[in-house]
């Protein structure tokens, strides 16, 4: 590592690990479900009542908190006002019946570690080069509402408020009116001159697991193709109506899931895809289904690939659509292209954990994160801790108590210098 800097990092004491522990126990029972997991959608009843709590233990330790018109939480620790922001989160809301890991740990963690910080460095004197900030982006599962990243996406720009407000959910409510509903939105968007964005999250996969290491450094990220496809036939009874004469939109979609599979067998290791939601109207068990909207993902690290792979989909779903006498339609399609992480910052990150002694290594990420829209603009850096045997999005979805601390020691340090000496990573 070429970066030069005295590797003295603040850790957290025994007191913080200890008030992590609590907030997380408490944060998970907050849509807990029998099996251990969590269901807290984006601006939900639970979302609401784990942002009020999270907002509470917040303001009992002096973050100034602030909530932006997309619903995202800031949780500040001013130094110095004319000073830039080294920020650090990732999410509260949750999958359906998923894990109460996933995105939660990375909000805690660094609200924990930034209360050390401010802690720590008032004992100490002096101030740092910039001040730091907690944040949890809205809506960034997109499991209720869709795109994911909305919060993220709003604050760098890259998604209008207006259109972030006007997505709904299967129900058809708005992101705005949810969020109105619990309480938070805000009346303005928060503009922060940021430094630089850390995100520590759990893996989500056995890479480090099965290579026996305590943090991965996120080099890379995958790109992702998701599209919105809708098949209309027509709705008649299922019993008297001729099997030739039906127009089953149900079919068509069934046809469309089983091309996306395949095509992730042509491309091997580098392609992923999946339809992981199906809208079927009216979804009566005598009805022929007239209308079936599918939700279709295809990811690669090579955007080439998934342009081919798009080209062939077309294709088949023109053929589908003609073998089953039904119509279709292609309603949204977006393209997450991938991007290399900042260097300067990575290496840095790499550099503290080796000089914490702890074991680290490199690695991508196929899922998407806040820190993959905050690193279009931002230096940003993403960390990864372990995952027990891979598991994510499922209510087994477990890291070790160990894994969390190593963590959250891992986090404070690279913050603490990344505010203190912002140019050992520019």
């Amino acid at each position: 590592m070429s970066t030069s800097f005295t590797p003295e990092w603040l850790s957290p004491s025994e007191a913080d690990v200890e008030a992590f522990e609590t907030l997380f126990r408490d944060s998970s029972a907050i849509g807990a479900t029998p099996a251990g997991g969590l269901h807290r959608l984006a601006a939900s009843a639970e979302d609401g009542a784990v942002r009020d709590l999270f907002s509470a233990w917040l303001r009992e330790r002096g973050f100034e908190v602030r909530v932006d018109a997309i619903g995202n939480l800031f949780g500040l620790i001013t130094f110095n006002p004319d000073a830039p922001y080294v920020l650090c989160g990732s999410h509260l809301d949750s999958q359906p019946s998923a894990g109460r890991f996933d995105g939660i740990y990375g909000v805690l963690a660094g609200a924990v570690a930034i209360a050390s910080l401010a802690r720590q460095l008032h004992e100490r004197g002096g101030t740092p080069a910039c001040n730091l900030a907690v944040v949890n982006w809205t809506n960034e599962e997109g499991a209720r509402f869709q795109p994911s990243l909305i919060g993220s996406s709003v604050f760098t720009g890259d998604l209008a408020l207006h259109e972030a407000w006007e997505c709904r959910d299967g129900d058809g409510i708005r992101l705005k009116d949810a969020l109105q509903a619990i309480g938070y939105l805000g009346d303005r968007l928060v503009e922060l001159d940021v430094a630089g964005y850390v995100e520590i999250h759990v893996e989500q996969s056995d890479g480090l697991e099965s290579q026996g290491l305590d943090i991965g450094v996120v080099r890379e990220t995958w790109a992702a193709l998701k599209q919105r496809i809708r098949f209309d036939g027509e709705q008649n009874h299922t019993g008297p109506t001729p099997m030739a004469a039906r127009k089953d939109a149900l079919l068509a979609a069934a046809h469309a899931i089983t091309t996306v599979r395949a095509e992730a067998d042509v491309h091997g290791l580098q392609f992923h895809s999946s339809v992981g939601r199906l809208e079927i109207y009216p979804n009566s068990p005598n009805v022929v289904p007239s209308r079936v909207t599918l939700h279709v993902e295809y990811r690669s690290p090579d955007t080439a690939l998934l342009a081919v792979a798009g080209y062939r989909l077309d294709a088949s779903l023109k053929a589908v659509a003609a073998s089953t006498a039904t119509t279709y339609e292609v309603e949204s399609r977006a393209l997450r292209a991938p991007i290399a992480l900042h260097h300067g910052f990575a290496e840095l990150a790499y550099g503290v954990g080796q000089q914490l002694g702890l074991a680290v290594g490199n690695t991508v990420t196929v899922s998407g994160h806040d820190a993959i829209s905050l690193g279009r603009h931002y230096p940003a850096c993403l960390l990864f801790i372990p995952s027990s045997n891979g598991v994510s999005h499922n209510e087994a979805e477990l890291t070790h108590d160990r894994d969390m601390r190593t963590g959250l020691q891992m986090l404070t340090a690279l913050l603490h210098c990344a505010c203190t000496s912002p140019n050992a990573y520019r």
